[in-house]
């Protein structure tokens, strides 16, 4: 099933509703966000099921904390916050260094993060792609969790700078500061992307 789109106003009024306690309207525009979050939430603790639990714990702060949410923002950056504050605090708490995967695959099994390409790729090509698709997980892998973060939200999930900022609640300058550093890191750990 395709996740259905909104403009702005028409999430701005199911914002209105949940903020007046109407926990459908919540729901919905949960619901909304839910594939985004997910695959968010999974790229920063590395294990799906981890990242169901932590989602619904941050669907249940979130519906307690609409009285902090500022009326005519996006939803999706406040709510991706305490999501990721979630996520962090799961972190810590395990008091395990993990190394955390941004290997996301659809439903057919292709990583997220190949590159869409409109012809008919060759075997060859398609060798040489899952390689690259590989060595790119790998070193995501070795990245730390801030650097993976941060490309997953812009590259993966596509944010834009400002959104990204909001989520983070950091600058607009250190988000580019931090992509900056973590592709220059990348780059070293996959020189064919340089």
């Amino acid at each position: 099933m395709t996740p259905q789109v909104l403009s702005r106003d028409q999430e701005q009024d199911l914002l209105q509703d949940a903020l007046q306690g109407n926990r459908r309207a919540f729901g919905e525009l949960v619901q909304l966000h839910q594939a985004r979050a997910m695959a968010l939430a999974v790229g920063i603790v590395g294990n799906r099921e981890e990242a169901r639990d932590l989602y619904q714990e941050a669907c249940l702060k979130s519906f307690k904390a609409l009285r902090s949410f500022v009326p005519g923002r996006p939803f999706f950056p406040w709510f991706y916050r305490i999501l990721r504050n979630a996520c962090i605090q799961h972190l810590r708490s395990r008091r395990v260094r993990r190394s955390v995967s941004l290997q996301r695959q659809d439903d057919d099994g292709d990583y997220a993060f190949d590159l869409v390409d409109t012809t008919t790729p060759s075997p060859e090509e398609l060798v040489e792609r899952d390689a690259r698709s590989q060595a790119l997980g790998t070193a995501l892998t070795r990245l730390s969790p801030a650097d993976r973060e941060i490309l997953t939200l812009k590259h993966f999930d596509g944010l834009s700078y400002k959104e990204i900022a909001e989520a983070l609640s950091i600058p607009i300058g250190t988000v580019m500061s931090r992509l900056h550093v973590a592709r220059r890191r990348l780059r070293k750990l996959v020189p064919e992307l340089a």
